[in-house]
């Protein structure tokens, strides 16, 4: 539970610091950055498994690309979710998705 736990703050931290780096995304506050962290992981565990399912002919035929546009997808769905985050547009949240991946597993990269 405790890892559970720390994995969220540095993904909360991760968001926190995309929004510094791709326009078009906000964050209003930290907190703000862990609810839609927690909202991502809740949101990724109860449908991104149904939408790979779903969309499998794509994913198929892009050879794999369409997994960023599903990511993105669910971004852009935590962000409407909660309020904390802001996004102005799909591609914002493509973007957000892979700069919040990157930043999040050097972090967990530092901290191991």
């Amino acid at each position: 539970m405790l890892t559970h736990l720390a994995h969220l703050l540095v993904f909360a931290l991760a968001v926190f610091f995309t929004a510094r780096i791709v326009p078009g995304i906000r964050v209003k506050s930290f907190g703000g950055a862990f609810a839609f962290a927690f909202a991502l992981a809740l949101l990724d565990k109860l449908l991104f498994g149904l939408l790979v399912f779903l969309s499998f002919p794509m994913i198929l035929i892009s050879f794999g690309l369409f997994l960023l546009v599903l990511n993105g997808f669910l971004w852009w769905l935590a962000g409407k979710v909660v309020n904390g985050v802001e996004t102005d547009g799909f591609g914002a949240a493509v973007v957000g998705s892979l700069v919040t991946s990157a930043l999040n597993w050097a972090f967990l990269y530092l901290i191991h």
